[in-house]
């Protein structure tokens, strides 16, 4: 009798013991499966990367701007460190006037996408105190006719003058130590590009495309230098 008592101990032991082995095993199986469903839902990113929350992929995080922006009768404008920067024309004239300061405070810059598509601009005439002409400046400004560029400029940022089709002429200055890429592209009206500073660099400006371009450039500069290896147009002086 007691051995049919043990044996019947012996066979709910086992029975239970099963049952838990087939729980964690279940418990096992059901935290792999979650662990596999969220590495699928995760994409697979870099330590150094950065996503927003568009989910967008970026090798670093972007730059966020955050500007007081204020604005008068023809300029929004912001005013940081003791500079004002042009940051939108707003006005409906043709023929512009930049001043060389806004509530005292001298203009420095035109800033990035400033004069974007002002379709009906013909003029613009920036002050002495404008040292940077910032990115896609005036871009699309298709009715742009003259432009000029400070002596106090040392930089012109991509894009600046891309698509001003009615511009036929630039002077760069010789204080612009660099032209960033693209600065010129589809200006199919420029006849005339003069380059003081023997020592600027060219940038893929988007000058290939200019058939009738001619090159005005310090002799044994650099772009007198490429203009003459690339078979462009130029004098050198």
């Amino acid at each position: 009798m007691k051995k049919m008592v043990l044996l019947s101990v012996a066979l709910a032991f086992s029975a239970i013991a099963a049952g838990c082995a087939e729980v964690n095993n279940d418990t096992s199986l059901t935290s792999q499966a979650q662990t596999s469903a969220s590495n699928e839902s995760e994409p697979a990113v870099e330590p150094d990367t950065f996503i927003d929350e568009d989910g967008n992929v970026y090798s670093e995080k972007p730059t966020v701007h955050v500007r007081d922006v204020k604005e008068s009768t023809d300029f929004e404008y912001v005013i940081e460190d003791g500079q004002t920067k042009i940051t939108k024309y707003v006005g409906n004239d043709q023929y512009i006037v930049i001043p060389d300061s806004i509530e005292g405070v001298p203009v420095t810059e035109i800033s990035y996408y400033a004069f974007e598509a002002n379709y009906d601009i013909c003029s613009v005439q920036i002050p002495e105190s404008v040292t940077l002409i910032g990115e896609d400046a005036f871009m699309d400004c298709s009715s742009l006719e003259k432009v000029n560029i400070p002596e106090a400029v040392t930089g012109i940022d991509r894009g600046a003058f891309v698509a001003c089709t009615s511009l036929t002429e630039i002077t760069v200055p010789q204080n612009v130590a660099y032209i960033h890429e693209e600065a010129f592209t589809a200006c199919e009206g420029l006849t005339t590009l003069r380059i003081l500073n023997p020592n600027l660099k060219y940038e893929n400006w988007g000058l290939e495309d200019l058939p009738d371009l001619i090159i005005y450039a310090p002799e044994g500069s650099e772009v007198i230098s490429w203009a003459q290896e690339k078979g462009f147009n130029c004098v050198s002086f």
